[in-house]
């Protein structure tokens, strides 16, 4: 009897030795597989942390790519200012040229010496007063006065004419430049002379102003004197007389 039940309390130990057995396998396994998804674990913590590495590396190659592309950008915007500064001059030059090749042909003959010394254009020669799109030459000189003829002659060789007054506003300019010299009966010549018993000034145009002193005199040339009212300012004389005398020549306006 106790055979049996030794018997029977063996066999029940075997069989759990057995199931221990099979739990301690079962255990190992999992163990096992612990240990191959820590590894596999470790390996994608390395992985992860080499891909962040690389976006880092990435990220920090990007942005020095932008700021160089931001730079490159600022120096564009640049250079473009620049060049539509060199293009507005090139585009004012060429007007400037256009303007100036305009003004030169209103001249029969350019007087390039008076206009342009030393290479640099002005309005006016030197010397010479602008007033509206004319320059006027006052002969001041306190000696050497001149005849008519010799005024004008003088005038022309400075690529110019005797005055021409053609307004009352041109009459006003002229009055105030004028000198009272030597005494009231010496004045400026003009360039206006009776022609067939018409007053015709010096570029053939008839006088409509008439701003005489002595209309009732016979003689066929013209002062304008500093002492007489503005609008009775003009003496008719003889051309021999001896007086300082105005130029006038057309404005360089470009």
């Amino acid at each position: 009897m106790e055979t049996n039940k030794q018997k029977q309390n063996l066999s029940n130990l075997e069989t759990k030795n057995e199931l221990l057995t099979l739990e301690k396998r079962d255990l190992q396994i999992q163990t096992e597989d612990l240990r191959m998804n820590m590894t596999n674990l470790e390996n994608q913590t390395k992985d992860l942390r080499r891909n962040m590495a690389n976006l880092e590396n990435q990220t920090e190659h990007l942005t020095a790519d932008k700021m160089f592309f931001e730079n490159q950008t600022k120096e564009m915007k640049v250079n473009m200012t620049i060049q539509q500064t060199q293009i507005e001059q090139l585009r004012n030059n060429s007007d400037k040229l256009n303007r100036m090749k305009a003004a030169i042909f209103k001249y029969s003959t350019f007087p390039v010496d008076s206009f342009c010394p030393d290479g640099v254009c002005q309005m006016c020669p030197k010397d010479w007063i602008q007033f509206n799109e004319s320059c006027y030459f006052f002969y001041n000189s306190n000696s050497l006065w001149k005849t008519w003829d010799e005024s004008r002659q003088l005038c022309q060789i400075k690529n110019s004419d005797l005055v021409v007054i053609s307004s009352q506003e041109e009459q006003t300019f002229i009055k105030s430049r004028i000198e009272h010299y030597y005494d009231t009966w010496h004045g400026y010549w003009i360039g206006l002379r009776r022609i067939n018993n018409n007053w015709i000034w010096v570029d053939d145009s008839q006088d409509t102003l008439g701003y005489w002193n002595n209309p009732g005199s016979s003689d066929d040339f013209t002062l304008i004197r500093k002492d007489l009212a503005e609008n009775q300012s003009w003496s008719r004389i003889q051309d021999s007389g001896m007086h300082r005398y105005i130029c006038e020549i057309k404005a360089f306006i470009f």
